[in-house]
């Protein structure tokens, strides 16, 4: 299966509890950007993150390489970084039109593959 390409982010499992997001996820061959948007509850307003970096793709493990990082909204304390050096090892299930990112937090992304 190819990871590459156009991936629209559709929900985040934290918790136990399934959130609904508006992002998307861009795989290249070895580089990856996100950016994505959580509804915080009980509001109007939304938390937001925009990430990218390098990644490795071996034996069904992702590995991001986190190189730089803005999150932040619904009353949050802003993250800026434009120097991380944060690293992701990520169990996933890939098909040809849907991927699940497993992240170390035990957290999981759900993604639909943009149609051309």
């Amino acid at each position: 299966m190819v990871i590459e390409g156009a991936w629209h982010v559709d929900s985040y499992v934290r918790a136990g509890e399934t959130l609904r997001l508006t992002g998307i996820l861009l795989m290249t061959s070895s580089r990856w950007s996100t950016l994505y948007f959580v509804p915080h509850s009980g509001t109007d307003q939304r938390w937001g993150s925009a990430e990218a970096g390098r990644y490795t793709f071996k034996n069904g493990r992702l590995t991001f390489h986190h190189e730089l990082t803005f999150q932040g909204g619904a009353g949050e304390i802003p993250v800026i970084d434009s120097a991380s050096t944060t690293v992701e090892s990520c169990a996933v299930e890939l098909s040809s039109k849907t991927l699940k990112i497993y992240f170390p937090s035990g957290n999981v992304i759900h993604c639909s593959r943009y149609s051309e």
